[in-house]
């Protein structure tokens, strides 16, 4: 296996982990907000997507920038 390759399998590994503690996290930290059913996943996405964008936005690098 070449080194890029395996380099992005762990990355595909830590993603997928990640994102399923972030699910946990973001309905831990939900657990009191007035919502349910669609309204609340319509939360649940919406904590998600600007968690993702702030951390992308903190480890971005200039020579990964897409227009």
């Amino acid at each position: 296996m070449s080194e890029d390759k395996e380099i992005q399998e762990i990355a595909d590994n830590v993603a997928s982990i990640t994102l399923e503690l972030m699910e946990d996290s973001i309905d831990w930290q939900l657990e009191n907000y007035p919502a349910d059913g669609d309204d609340y996943d319509a939360v649940h996405a919406e904590v998600m997507f600007h968690a993702i964008e702030k951390m992308y936005m903190s480890t971005k690098r200039e020579d990964y920038e897409q227009d």
